[in-house]
């Protein structure tokens, strides 16, 4: 059996942990080459892929030979008036709102163009400029409708893992086409090869016909819960990837003209279809590789932004050393970066990139914005050619090129930023806004809060009362005459300073009122105006306390009953807790430095209720505090509030305390660990400073862990507020190596045979999974304080959820913020898909072990820092009778330490003896 000592003694690191979900296990996905779904909608790509490949290469090869480079410009140009007409006409069209059906449409249609386009292929040259058109056009059409689609088919979290694998069967697709062409062209015309696109083009629509998906119906938002704002920043973000994607396109389009230009210089015009189809096989050889092999990684490891980078990197590093030297082998490193990632890295990349917009948006979007960026910018293109055709040559395209390719990695930094921000709204739907601001009054409002002074209903009053008071409103006198008396109460104890004249002839009239409260407050009120000295005098015997003390309080001034007041106070200070309180209320409306020592009095009796009157006096006359006292109070959970505000009206020699009370050892553990809250509460630059300095050397956890939320609280309140980025940054990447630790461990803790399991062992699996999840709040923690307007609150909660939909949500918002050093490991700790051997080779350096035995394993827990952990791996190690550890518990039992975990040690120890 587990020790008592053991079971109570849990790793309970923060109260915050208490209400932390464990991790919810999670049904892992098929690999997507084993999903069914996956193959199906590869398959259809595949296949449109061949029939647009070997088309294409079809149409390059007899454009060149017979029309030559200088007409590819108006042919861009006439692809994107074609292509804007023809989306243009399918929104007009009914509005279709099935994909599937669409993508099959197109299809056919493009079976229908390329039959007759073959069959009147040799009557005249301009039938080749129509074919280049129409091949454009197809492209335009049909491979939109195609991800728009998948984007249906798939979930948020389903989109990353599936779409490298989707777009690996169109890059075989188009690497097998052009093969096909490359070796048809060889024996048959050129012109033949279109008759052969024609057919490829009726085998995709049979495929897609049998294996194209249905879309998922999409998620219906309640209307209470949708967010207009957010629906218009999707339109907006919209927008920017329209013009992000004219901005790649014009760079790409650029390069493959100032490709084609060299190729068609130097190529005789009867090699150019072979060499065309050698090269494009060479190239779609290049994007699968890269496709399978390295965008998983890149995207794994740069995030979605970072992916997005490499590609135009490569343009404007190859099409400037083009410009430069005019090499042949810069211009072939171009195209083949461009055909190499282009269809792999960069459309994948850019697919996702639409992912987080709603379907109701994304689905009438999505093709307009894929038919303006494309054709668009291959039109803006054609316009650039037409304008710089003085320039010299390939080589001044190509600087033009590297150009417009610096401009695209501007627009990237905008693009990412939108990006993530699509993720948070969708993390944020549903949730409740906090934060909410009373406005001002102005002399409408003050005049209605007046009027409902008046009202019956005693709340109402009371909350006009409040209002009034909290902006320094003038008080009519009639309130005092309110029926209630709990609002004349409160309006008594809202008097301070002078008391007007209207309010001092009310007063006479309640201190012969029959609530004693009410007397013993319009008594105070009237010692302020030195009026109805006789009632005063006369309530010095009044049986009631609160009268009694309002009289003591009242004549304090007056030196003909001196020595009677300062025994009637001292009667009521050692009297019960109900005179206290009186004593308490009495000073409250009056209160004066010669009261110090009875409030301090008061205060050292520990009575809750007398405590929060005292506080509240304090707060109003912080001048009164004494800073040592009001220390300990802190300690008390019932007024802890109350004392926090006393230390906020004290300022800035109330913060120095604290912060010095902070870094004192001698500090009791029970007060430190409510410093950090209260020094919060300042929300100044200093208080911030002294909470970071202060986190990465505080050795109790849980006054950490409330450094952390202060700090939380403090930038979500005031983001202006400036921290040491470098401090909190090398925090976290200390908690992820904690939370690297812990999960590795739980990795060979579970690698145990069944037949292993022990009470103990179970309790140790608990307990490190506890650490992991507490590791990983304080890295979120640590990083809402970087970044206080990132939404990490929720992104937490969803990344640690079970809904699949939110963690994805979750992930992409993570990979925007933070910087690969920290995400991969992260992410990985977070992964409960990966297996153990996965996750060690992720973490690197940051994994513990492996261990060669058991022992090498339960010595490694046995120098834990955490003391529940090094508790029950002892009581483990007896129960396993791993002897030869006793040296590490006997070493563990000589330190000092609290007397629970030293007798956790001796029992261990008492048992591996016996």
């Amino acid at each position: 059996m587990i020790p008592p000592t053991l079971r109570h003694s849990g790793p309970r690191p923060s109260a915050s942990l208490i209400s932390l979900p464990p991790a919810t296990p999670r049904r892992p996905l098929p690999p997507p080459w084993r999903d069914t779904r996956v193959l199906a909608t590869t398959a259809v790509l595949f296949t449109f892929m061949i029939a647009h490949t070997v088309l294409e290469t079809a149409r390059d090869a007899l454009f060149l030979a017979k029309l030559g480079p200088q007409r590819l410009a108006w042919a861009y140009l006439a692809i994107a008036i074609g292509a804007m007409l023809a989306v243009t006409a399918m929104r007009q069209w009914g509005r279709m709102r099935d994909p599937r059906r669409l993508l099959i449409g197109f299809l056919a249609f493009a079976v229908a163009g390329t039959t007759v386009i073959a069959m009147t292929i040799a009557s005249a040259p301009y039938v080749v400029f129509v074919l280049y058109v129409w091949t454009g056009l197809v492209a335009t059409l049909v491979v939109p409708s195609f991800w728009t689609l998948t984007d249906r088919s798939l979930r948020i979290y389903e989109a990353k893992r599936v779409f490298a694998v989707i777009g690996a069967g169109g890059t075989l697709g188009a690497m097998i086409g052009s093969a096909t062409a490359a070796m048809l062209g060889r024996v048959v015309p050129a012109r033949q090869l279109v008759t052969v696109g024609a057919i490829a083009f009726g085998v995709a629509m049979v495929v897609a016909i049998l294996l194209a998906p249905k879309p998922r119906e999409a998620v219906a938002v309640r209307p209470e819960r949708a967010d207009p704002d957010a629906r218009q920043r999707s339109r907006r973000y919209v927008h920017l990837l329209v013009g992000f994607g004219i901005v790649s396109t014009i760079a790409l389009t650029l390069g493959d003209l100032t490709f084609k230009r060299v190729l068609a210089e130097r190529l005789a015009p009867g090699d150019l279809a072979t060499v065309f189809g050698t090269i494009y096989t060479g190239l779609n050889v290049l994007g699968l590789v890269i496709q399978l092999a390295v965008t998983p990684r890149l995207l794994g490891r740069l995030g979605v932004g970072g992916a997005l980078l490499v590609l135009p990197i490569v343009i404007v590093t190859t099409a400037l050393g083009f410009a430069l030297t005019g090499t042949l082998i810069a211009i072939l490193a171009l195209k083949f970066g461009d055909g190499g990632l282009r269809h792999s890295l960069h459309r994948v990349t850019n697919e996702i990139l639409f992912v987080p917009i709603p379907s109701a948006v994304r689905d009438g979007a999505k093709p307009i914005a894929d038919a303006v960026s494309q054709r668009g910018g291959q039109a803006i293109a054609a316009l650039l050619v037409f304008a710089t055709a003085s320039f010299d040559g390939s080589r001044g395209l190509a600087l033009i090129t590297a150009l417009v390719a610096c401009i695209w990695l501007a627009t990237l930094v905008v693009t990412r930023k939108s990006y993530v921000g699509q993720f948070r709204d969708t993390l944020r739907a549903g949730e409740a806004h906090r934060d909410a601001v009373v406005p001002g009054l102005d002399a409408d409002s003050v005049e209605l809060l007046i009027e409902a002074l008046s009202s019956p209903d005693e709340v109402e009053a009371l909350a006009s009362l409040e209002l009034l008071a909290q902006r320094g409103a003038r008080l009519p006198a009639l309130v005092l005459y309110h029926p209630r008396q709990r609002v004349v109460r409160r309006a008594l104890e809202l008097l301070h300073g002078e008391v007007r004249p209207d309010i001092v002839r009310v007063l006479a009239h309640l201190i012969e009122h029959s609530d004693p409260e009410i007397r013993a407050a319009a008594l105070v009120a009237s010692s302020r105006t030195k009026c109805h000295h006789e009632q005063l005098v006369a309530a010095l015997d009044d049986p009631d306390p609160d009268v009694k003390a309002a009289a003591l309080i009242g004549l304090v001034d007056d030196p003909g009953h001196a020595s009677d007041i300062e025994l009637g106070i001292d009667k009521l200070l050692r009297g019960t807790q109900a005179e206290r309180l009186a004593l308490a209320r009495a000073i409250g409306y009056s209160p004066d430095e010669r009261f110090i020592l009875v409030l301090r009095d008061l205060l050292a009796y520990r009575e809750p209720p007398v405590m929060r009157h005292v506080l509240a006096i304090l707060a109003r006359a912080p001048e009164l505090a004494d800073l040592e006292q009001l220390l300990g109070v802190l300690e008390d959970p019932h007024v802890r509030g109350d004392a926090r505000r006393v230390f906020l009206a004290v300022g800035t020699p109330g913060l120095r305390r604290l912060i010095s009370a902070l870094d004192d050892p001698r500090t009791p553990l029970v007060v430190r660990r409510h410093i950090p809250r209260t020094i919060s509460r300042f929300g100044t630059q200093q208080a911030a400073s002294a909470l970071v300095a202060r986190l990465g050397r505080e050795p109790d956890g849980t006054t950490e862990f409330k450094i952390l939320r202060a700090l939380g609280r403090m930038r979500s309140n005031d983001p202006r507020l400036t921290v040491d980025v470098s401090t909190l940054r090398e925090y976290a990447r200390r908690a992820v190596a904690d939370a690297a630790r812990y999960a590795t461990l739980a990795d060979r803790l579970a690698a145990e045979p069944p037949d292993r399991s022990s009470p103990a062992a179970d309790l140790l699996r608990e307990l490190l999974a506890e650490k992991r999840r507490y590791a990983i709040e304080h890295v979120f923690r640590t990083l809402g304080i970087v970044h206080p307007r990132a939404g990490l609150r929720s992104v937490h909660d969803a990344i640690t959820g079970s809904d699949d939909e939110r963690r994805a949500a979750a992930r992409e918002v993570l990979e925007g913020l933070v910087t690969s050093d920290l995400r991969v490991p992260l992410l990985t700790v977070l992964d409960d898909e990966l297996t153990p051997d996965e996750r060690r080779e992720r973490l690197g350096t940051l994994a513990v072990g492996p261990f060669g035995s058991y022992e090498a394993f339960a010595a490694e827990l046995l120098a834990d820092p955490s003391e529940s952990v090094r508790c029950v791996i002892a009581h483990h190690v007896a129960e396993r009778r791993l002897v030869d550890l006793k040296p590490d518990l006997a070493r563990l039992r000589s330190l000092a330490g609290p007397p629970m975990v030293q007798h956790a040690y001796e029992q261990a120890l008492a048992r591996l003896d016996a």
